[in-house]
């Protein structure tokens, strides 16, 4: 057994919650994948959402990496990357309240002000509205779109009533997904700027709180459908509200935006042990 020794800090955006290790200096040498799927641990651990790793970058303020719960490394997550900006912030590694971070995706930018950061994504790409799967008796038409990230939408009446525990799985492996697979999300129209949405994410292999990638996901194809109208949506997740602003030409996405509270929850050390190889 290898003994761990590391500082982070715990921080969370709409409940969607983070352990964030701040390693400019390349003190630790761990398993990063290993690490993620013991830390990550409800109940037996730190307990979160995902690992974030913040090093230095030549192109940006910080490299980003993101490790789910499982051990996967994702190549984008909008709220670990709005709680990574504000810890960026709150540890005055900048001297601004403009944080850019380098992340599998691309580079993206960060305003923080506060404890709300606005993020700049990377534009979506990728759409297409003709997925069909069937689960049982009942086929699910829905959309797909990258927003960083895979996700597919379905649009429901009402989504209190989906059972995403069993239906997520099923649509997150289906086939023409593969080899990624996909995030998914339930999502409900509740006004001409407004949608509730419940997201089953990849990785985490559960519904969480709020998915940023997901809301983003959501507002856009909603706007492309022609369900949404307004510049500016408020996504209702169970974790709180986000803001996803669209800067659209007809059918084109030129910029979007995602934006809500992120908060840093407690700092800590953590000592445990790992298994040797």
């Amino acid at each position: 057994m290898l003994s761990l020794k590391f500082d982070f800090l715990k921080v969370s955006g709409c409940g969607n919650d983070f352990v964030v290790i701040v390693d400019f200096e390349d003190r630790y040498n761990f398993d990063w994948k290993n690490l993620a799927r013991i830390v990550c641990r409800r109940a037996f651990s730190i307990g979160a959402d995902g690992l974030v790793l913040l090093n230095k970058s030549e192109v940006a303020d910080a490299r980003m990496r993101i490790f789910n719960p499982d051990g996967s490394e994702a190549e984008m997550c909008g709220n670990a990357a709005r709680c990574a900006a504000r810890v960026i912030v709150w540890k005055e590694i900048v001297s601004s309240n403009t944080v850019t971070l380098q992340t599998l995706s691309g580079i993206i930018t960060a305003q923080i002000k506060e404890n709300i950061v606005k993020l700049k994504m990377s534009k979506p790409h990728s759409f297409t509205d003709k997925v069909q799967i069937k689960i049982k008796k009942k086929t699910y038409t829905g959309s797909f779109i990258n927003t960083g990230v895979p996700h597919t939408v379905f649009f429901e009446e009402d989504i209190e009533t989906i059972n995403l525990a069993e239906i997520g799985p099923k649509v997150r492996y289906d086939q023409q997904f593969q080899p990624e697979g996909t995030n998914v999300n339930f999502v409900q129209i509740t006004g001409n700027n407004s949608l509730s949405v419940r997201t089953y994410e990849r990785g985490v292999e559960a519904e969480t709180y709020a998915c940023g990638t997901g809301a983003v996901a959501s507002a856009v194809i909603g706007h492309l459908k022609g369900s949404l109208n307004e510049k500016i949506i408020t996504v209702t997740t169970k974790g709180g509200e986000l803001t996803v602003e669209i800067d659209r030409e007809d059918r084109e996405i030129e910029n979007v935006y995602l934006a809500s509270e992120a908060s840093i929850i407690y700092s800590g050390q953590y000592l445990g042990e790992i298994e040797n190889g």
